[in-house]
This record gives structure tokens, sequence and C-alpha cells, in this order.
């Protein structure tokens, strides 16, 4: 009696209940497939911190990189594994081919931006020609960078705006790093003054300007070039300051008051 109601439960168990692509499935079927995905699962896991350990060990690649590209190893890792556990419980490779083509098409027409944008993000995190803290100007806007994402690169505006840029524009197209060698940016002031007879009072009164100013460096020391003479003579006030975003318009401003001041008080006239 034991034995035929054992016998009828090992039938059941093998007995398959379902079809799919040609592949009867049983209740043991479908519990190896459960204990394969689990083991599967460990292996992913494990896979994905030995390469988070693997790249966050290497000083070219940020934090977020790391973990990005571990992320990934996990997910071709998962793939991988799915098509084993479907080959294990049956499926073959030509059952999926419908599958696969329309997964194809689909990457082709209405996943091909957010790919391209995430291939561009992942070079960009890895090549590191840009960094978060950054001041940068792309496609006419100029911004700290606040995140390097998958899709998108979010920019934090002087205005205070906070900007999301498609992550292909900065690859397709120029780009300014203002910050890349340091935080020190220089700053140009053009001046067109009537003809003098003394330029070097106008170079010595621009630099004094210049000097007085708190947020001008002294190292590197502002210059003054004498671009034109003529009718009208045509001098660059060049300064560097170490707040490109924030304080480069202010400092712009506060020279041009102070300019005008100054050559005011010394009876030199400026030209528009």
């Amino acid at each position: 009696m034991a034995m035929e109601w054992l016998r009828q439960i090992w039938h059941w168990l093998h007995q398959p209940f379902l079809t799919v692509a040609g592949v009867d499935l049983s209740v043991t079927k479908i519990a190896q497939a459960l204990l394969a995905l689990v083991i599967v699962g460990l292996v992913t896991n494990a896979l994905s911190r030995l390469a988070l350990r693997y790249f966050q060990a290497r000083e070219e690649i940020s934090d977020y990189a790391a973990q990005l590209l571990a992320r990934w190893v996990k997910v071709i890792a998962w793939v991988v594994g799915i098509f084993v556990v479907a080959d294990l419980i049956g499926f073959r490779l030509s059952s999926f081919n419908i599958f696969a083509g329309a997964i194809g098409v689909g990457i082709g027409f209405g996943l091909q931006t957010v790919v391209n944008n995430f291939v561009c993000g992942l070079l960009l995190m890895v090549e590191r020609t840009m960094r978060v803290g950054d001041v940068i100007s792309v496609g006419g806007e100029m911004g700290r960078v606040l995140h390097i994402g998958a899709r998108a690169t979010l920019l934090e505006t002087p205005r205070g705006a906070i900007i999301a840029i498609p992550n292909t524009q900065f690859i397709g197209s120029a780009v300014t790093n203002w910050t890349a060698a340091g935080k020190k940016t220089r700053v140009h002031l053009p001046i067109v003054t009537t003809a003098v007879d003394n330029p070097k009072r106008v170079e010595d009164a621009l630099l004094q300007v210049a000097r007085q100013h708190p947020q001008v460096l002294a190292d590197p020391p502002p210059k003054v070039w004498l671009t034109k003479i003529g009718d009208t003579f045509a001098f660059e006030l060049l300064v560097w300051t170490d707040d490109p975003m924030d304080g480069a318009r202010q400092l712009q401003s506060d020279l041009h008051y102070a300019i005008h001041r100054t050559l005011t008080e010394q009876g030199i006239a400026l030209k528009g």
C-alpha cells in the first residue's frame, strides 16, 4: 500500500502538466529549475562582489563607475545563468529565436537612445574626462557636475537650476572642463580706451585694480595685454580666480566697476 502510494507521488511529480515551446514541464523540472536559479543567484552575487573589489582597487576608475561595472557583471552572469538553467530543463536556444528577435528590434528602434546614453555614461566614468565637482561647459550650458548617471549627467548652473544632459552630448560635442587641472580659472576683461600718450598708465591702473580685489589670485599674477593701437587703444586684463562658476561673473562685475572709477579719476576715457 505504502509503495503504491509512493509510486503515485513519484508519477505525479514527473507527470507533465504544462507544455511551453515544445518542452513538457513537471513539478520535478520546475523544482530543479528553482534550485538551479538559487545556485545561479549565489554565484552571480559572488562574482559581483569580486568584480567590485577589482574595479575599486583601480585608481583610474571612480567608486560610482566601479559599482556600475559590478552591477553589469552581475546582469551578464544572470543572463548566462538563466540560459544554462533553461537548457537544463530542456529549452533550446532555437526556442528563444522569436523572443531574441523582438528584443533586437526593440533595442534597434525604441531603446537605441537609452543604450547609446548608457554606453556614453560608462565611457565618461571609466575615462574620467570629467568628475563630480568639476565645472564644465557643454552645449551652451555651464555648471558644476553633481552626478554622472547611466543615462544623463546632472549639472548645477550658476542660477541654481539642475539640468539633466544626455550622456551622448558629452561624447558627440566639445566639452570645456574649467577645473580639470585644478580650480584656478583665468578671467579675461577687454578694455577699450581713447588714444593715450602713455599706455603704461592704463596698464598700471588695471593691475592696481586687480591686485586690490580679494578674489584675484596673486599666483599666477594678473597681467595686461595691449591688443590694439590707433584711434582707440584696446587692452585685456587677465586675472586668475579659484571660483570659476560662482565667483567669475561677480569678479568681472566688481573689476568693471573699479576699472571705470579708476580710469575716470585719472582722466582716461573709456570707449564702447
